[in-house]
């Protein structure tokens, strides 16, 4: 394939994502609550398509082609994590019948907890945004320079991320949803396609790939969970349950009209995420087939260098639906918050950003996307990343156990009572890392630190209670 016939099917891709954004303009929304979640009667086929385009994130092809050589142990963990976190979302989108009508989770956090909570959760998930969609503008950018050397990498970057923030400002949760549903259609196509090119690629045949898969160790059943790290895997797979429960996936029940939508949505958005992993880790699979011999480390570069036109075309067209799907969604969420849920909980401007929330939400929107591409533009993908663990290794102890606790009826009198289970989460991880890790063997203590915080908060609750009735005359 052509380098202009590849930069012409970009442009494609692009205007097609315009129009449909286009289509959508002609229904503005006329308050905040359509701005954030739509019309909230959404076919639970475009819910879950946007939920799948969310999820996948731009690294992830990368990702399976370069680490599908450590065997049956990595594909079972990338596939626990696109399917436990919407499993466990499915759960509990069944039972937030009292909060399906709020506008994002840190809202839902203080109508049980309080402000503080509120302002903890948002900035939590604004910070979690700027460094995701700086990763993402960045492999975009990547991505361009990589496929159309030709073209000028910075100035392609800048258009697709401007056309992203341009329809996620004006068009709302309608635009994104059905832009996701469109972007979602073009990479699950494009990704059996990818599938059926390498596998003819490869030039085996199916009989010859399984025995070659069946020789080799690391893909022997006994690796699902490997006898000298029990513990370490078993951890590992607990803290996928949770890991990516989050603002932005909590968005989307938010979006559904009842309780029984969000826990079909989130259901089969799980199946459906899984499939899109399979095909990916299939892939992977294959690449490993026909260059056994490649070092893990250049095995992406040599798959490209070996790959056709058109197979390069593909793996492009893959990766930017995916990124321009994660940054859209995720700009919106945090939006949200920057005009809805942090100035309720500071209480500075209320008053005034109250009566212009969807002017506030697109200036944010516009202001993160400035803030994103600078660090894109500057800030290396390994820095990035590093502080992208960070962020993960705390959220799940601060966060996930009140978000849990709050949907399964716990309530509270003290608005202090949170903040006493999150700083209990905080120090536990600290102290998992400083003392656990050495015995363990593992950094990965999120569900443990998880449930020290919802202990913790349950048990000072039930003192505090006591407390109270013991002091009554």
């Amino acid at each position: 394939m052509p380098v202009d016939l590849l930069l012409l099917l970009l442009v494609i891709f692009l205007l097609s994502t315009l129009v449909i954004f286009l289509c959508f303009l002609t229904k503005k929304a006329t308050n905040f609550r359509e701005h954030a979640v739509g019309h909230r009667q959404f076919s639970t086929a475009t819910i879950v398509a946007t939920i799948v385009a969310c999820s996948c994130a731009a690294g992830l092809l990368r990702h399976g082609i370069t680490y599908a050589y450590k065997g049956v142990s990595y594909i079972v963990y990338r596939i626990t994590i696109a399917l436990f976190p919407l499993l466990v979302l499915s759960w509990l989108g069944g039972r937030m019948h009292k909060f399906i009508y709020h506008l994002s989770m840190p809202e839902s956090m203080a109508s049980v907890y309080g402000p503080y909570a509120r302002f903890i959760t948002a900035l939590f998930e604004v910070c979690n945004t700027i460094i995701i969609v700086s990763l993402q503008i960045r492999i975009i950018r990547d991505t361009v320079g990589l496929f159309i050397p030709l073209a000028n990498p910075l100035a392609i970057t800048m258009l697709i991320t401007t056309l992203m923030v341009i329809y996620a400002m004006f068009g709302g949760a309608r635009a994104i949803a059905f832009t996701d549903v469109w972007q979602c259609i073009v990479f699950s196509i494009l990704t059996v396609v990818l599938v059926w090119c390498v596998f003819k690629k490869s030039g085996k045949t199916m009989i010859e790939i399984i025995d070659f898969v069946k020789a080799q160790k690391q893909f022997g059943l006994s690796n699902i969970i490997p006898s000298d790290r029990k513990v370490q895997t078993i951890l590992d797979y607990l803290a996928n349950l949770v890991s990516s429960i989050g603002p932005f996936l909590v968005q989307y029940v938010y979006m559904c009209a009842r309780p029984a939508q969000a826990r079909k949505t989130c259901l089969y958005a799980g199946v459906f995420f899984t499939v899109v992993m399979a095909s990916i880790m299939v892939v992977g699979l294959l690449v490993f087939v026909s260059f056994p011999d490649v070092p893990s480390r250049v095995i992406w570069d040599h798959f490209l260098s070996k790959a056709s036109s058109p197979l390069k075309g593909v793996v492009c067209m893959i990766m930017l639906s995916f990124a321009m799907s994660t940054v859209d969604s995720r700009l919106h969420v945090a939006s949200i918050m920057l005009a809805y849920d942090i100035p309720k909980s500071i209480g500075c401007f209320r008053k005034f950003i109250h009566l212009h929330q969807v002017k506030v939400a697109r200036l944010g929107l516009f202001v993160l996307g400035l803030l994103t591409m600078v660090l894109a533009f500057n800030c290396p993908i390994s820095i990035l990343s590093r502080i992208l663990m960070w962020y993960a290794r705390f959220y799940v102890p601060v966060i996930i156990a009140p978000f849990i606790l709050a949907v399964l009826g716990f309530r509270t009198s003290s608005p202090f009572l949170v903040l006493i289970g999150m700083v209990t989460g905080l120090l536990s991880m600290l102290a998992w890392r400083k003392w656990m890790v050495s015995i363990v063997g593992t950094s990965t203590g999120h569900v443990p630190c998880m449930l020290m915080n919802g202990l913790v908060m349950v048990i000072a609750h039930y003192l505090t209670s006591q407390h109270k009735i013991n002091s009554r005359p």
